[in-house]
């Protein structure tokens, strides 16, 4: 069992994400996951069902929690453990994947661009031709990735917005 890393989809301001890209979870949203404690309701830490600091057996049992990644995201009270990150999310679909990949590529490269001048000056071709990709989705995916067309303008525009950056020259 494996947590999610959720970084792109962190706004960059807020404090678990701070470099995050500001990406819609999407279809990632109804990803379910297993925890001890989704509310924080619970006197410690939330953990994963095969963390090392559960007791007496790690696995799921019948007080776990299940539930969305979207609702655990939104509860500010949820405090995971700092080994497991506090929850396990249940296996993808093959849209939840292609998605979960596309989300990384776009988001590392929007790292890619504003941390290495230099290397975006030398790549712009490569950095176009991606994001072009990345942007230009068909209504097929476009209704696979998000439940709602205001996701999808998100990831247009974040896109977009990178696309720009990399046409511009480089601060010297």
């Amino acid at each position: 069992m494996e947590q999610l890393d959720l970084e792109p989809f962190g706004s960059g301001s807020d404090g678990d994400w701070p470099r995050g890209s500001g990406l819609p979870l999407g279809v990632l949203a109804s990803v379910q996951a297993y925890t001890t404690d989704a509310a924080g309701r619970s006197q410690g830490r939330a953990h994963s069902p095969d963390c090392a600091h559960r007791r007496p057996q790690p696995g799921v049992g019948h007080h776990d929690e299940i539930v969305t990644i979207e609702e655990l995201l939104g509860n500010k009270e949820f405090d995971p453990c700092s080994k497991c990150g506090g929850y396990a999310a249940r296996r993808l679909t093959d849209p939840q994947v292609t998605y979960y990949r596309a989300a990384h590529q776009l988001h590392d490269l929007a790292r890619l661009i504003r941390t290495t001048p230099r290397q975006r000056a030398v790549d712009t071709e490569k950095f176009t031709r991606t994001l072009d990709e990345l942007g230009d989705l068909d209504t097929q995916t476009t209704e696979a990735w998000f439940p709602s067309m205001g996701q999808a303008r998100q990831w247009q525009r974040i896109a977009d917005r990178l696309l720009n950056e990399v046409q511009q020259p480089p601060a010297t």
